[in-house]
């Protein structure tokens, strides 16, 4: 195939995000909407210069479409993945893949039985400064992983939740500030310093109260490393700061700001640092206090990831079982936090 086609399904924010990077790359292009919603669809599908579909299995009938982008709420990610591979598309589910790990895992063995792709969004680990703190890691520059903590202090508005019923709900957003706003974070600290052992946690709402789920929470881990952490959550801390994540080792400590290498401080210099000092691209995604301000950068690269896996037949870099990692350190974090009690992972 010279180009792969897109569709689309869900016409909430983030489908602005899959839309845009969709068609910032050359051998994609961007086919169809789909939205339970017809104006919205054809709103979308005008601002875009496509086409809009107004009943579900039409769009995934489509030969000119080898791809279906899911961005509805996240309840709904495995139902309508399932549908996308039993039509023989390839599938690109946004954060998390679903709310449970047993709709989650339906997905991912439907996909394998269809013999599609699937692709979790986690485009956080696309970013230059990630993958160089990745590689420093990986080849020990940092030495046996002490602590890792990840920090994300948010704030989301009355408003924001009000304009989209499905957030804060159990159901269909899975829980609230954890697993929505700070889940990225937590694949993050996951994808450095590998799983984790057991989680005690906490859950509350303290800003939010006509909202089902937390907007703040808080967990100390212990990675099977032995490595120790928390992880702190929050939409509900105005007006809203920089996402951490901070790795220390016995060789030494680096800290990112959003994607962003902030500290760099290891006791020997290698090709990390090279790499570093040629770096001139930032995350320009401010997802503090505004939900939208998003670089589409990382999502581009991990389109044109997924684009390279249906070509060479491989497995996406973040696939099924890459996304089920966040998503059941999250539920092991809910679970403590309900029982009372520390969960053994």
């Amino acid at each position: 195939m010279s180009e792969i086609g897109f569709g689309i399904i869900g016409c909430g924010n983030i489908s602005t995000i899959h839309a845009k990077s969709i068609q910032a790359i050359p051998e994609a292009r961007l086919r169809a909407f789909y939205s339970h919603s017809q104006p919205k669809a054809e709103k979308m599908a005008q601002q875009y210069g496509v086409e809009f579909e107004s009943n579900l299995d039409r769009l995934l009938e489509r030969p000119d479409i080898q791809v279906v982008s899911i961005c509805t709420p996240s309840g709904t990610h495995a139902e309508l993945g399932i549908k996308a591979a039993a039509a023989g598309k390839h599938v690109v589910v946004e954060k998390p893949i679903d709310v449970t790990m047993e709709k989650a895992q339906r997905l991912i063995d439907t996909c394998d039985e269809a013999r599609v792709k699937l692709a979790v969004i986690f485009q956080s680990r696309f970013f230059p400064g990630v993958q160089i703190l990745k590689s420093a890691i990986d080849r020990n520059r940092l030495g046996r992983i002490i602590m890792g903590d990840a920090y994300v202090k948010w704030y989301r508005t009355r408003e924001y939740y009000e304009a989209a019923r499905w957030r804060g709900t159990l159901a269909l957003d899975g829980g609230g500030a954890l697993i929505n706003q700070s889940i990225h974070t937590v694949d993050l600290l996951q994808h450095f310093v590998g799983p984790v052992a057991s989680v005690f946690g906490f859950a509350e709402k303290k800003l939010h109260p006509y909202i089902e789920a937390e907007d703040t929470a808080v967990a100390v881990l212990k990675f099977k490393n032995g490595a120790l952490g928390v992880i702190e959550g929050a939409t509900s801390i105005s007006p809203g700061f920089s996402r951490r994540v901070e790795i220390h080792g016995e060789k030494g400590s680096v800290i990112l700001d959003g994607n962003d290498i902030a500290a760099w401080n290891l006791t020997d210099t290698g090709e990390e640092e090279e790499a570093l000092s040629r770096l001139k691209e930032r995350d320009l995604s401010n997802g503090a206090s505004d939900p939208m301000a998003l670089d589409i950068s990382g999502h581009r690269r991990q389109m044109e990831d997924l684009i390279a896996a249906i070509r060479q037949d491989r497995p996406p870099m973040i696939d099924g079982a890459e996304g089920l990692k966040a998503l059941e350190l999250v539920l092991a974090i809910y679970r403590s936090a309900r029982e009372k009690t520390l969960v053994e992972l």
